[in-house]
């Protein structure tokens, strides 16, 4: 029989904290918890709302049944941290010192570690984080601008691209890493990649 791993996924964002469990890829509970300007307007950074927002994912979980000692791992939205590699990454004092700082820009998704990480530790659990947006895998041509002092930079929705073209992937019956696909993110914000078997070359 498989082992059953319960993940809590947390996903911050300007006016919103979406949060799911699941137990290994089959989702048990979603919410979507909405944050009204005036709940928001006492806080003067993103990282002072963390207090409040991990108040509330709690609350929510306690009132519909979940557990939070049964859960395995706590996965956050990556944030603005130094452009890394695609994959998963365990959340750590350097990171949340990264996060908290935020030298590379006021976002929501700085605090899906650190709130991975603060329900994550009284349990004795890991937390991670996956796919940031500064996932960088440019290739050399890419970081061209035309002016020698000035490189570009990789920030692209790489969670949901990477994820959009794994499952394109699954359905092609081919492995990720053997694909050239052009994958596009159209939300808020919209980030168009260019994925070589397994690596975003351009964004």
């Amino acid at each position: 029989m498989q082992e059953v791993f319960r993940l809590l996924v947390i996903n911050p964002g300007s006016t919103s904290t979406k949060i799911a469990v699941f137990d290994n890829e089959k989702p048990v509970f979603e919410e979507t918890i909405r944050h009204s300007t005036e709940e928001l307007a006492p806080y003067a950074t993103v990282a002072d709302q963390f207090e409040f927002r991990k108040n509330m994912i709690l609350d929510t979980l306690n009132a519909k049944g979940i557990n939070i000692t049964k859960l395995s791992a706590v996965i956050g939205r990556g944030g603005l941290l130094k452009p890394i590699q695609s994959g998963i990454y365990e959340v750590n004092d350097a990171m949340l010192k990264d996060l908290r700082e935020a030298k590379r820009g006021q976002h929501a998704s700085n605090l899906g570690g650190i709130l991975a990480y603060e329900i994550a530790s009284p349990l004795h659990i890991p937390a991670y984080i996956v796919d940031p947006v500064v996932v960088d895998e440019l290739d050399d041509i890419a970081r061209i601008t035309g002016m020698p002092e000035l490189e570009r930079i990789s920030i692209f929705h790489a969670l949901n691209q990477k994820a959009v073209a794994r499952r394109a992937a699954k359905d092609l019956g081919k492995a990720y890493e053997e694909l050239n696909l052009i994958v596009a993110h159209l939300g808020g914000g919209i980030s168009v990649g260019a994925h070589k078997k397994g690596r975003v070359v351009e964004v």
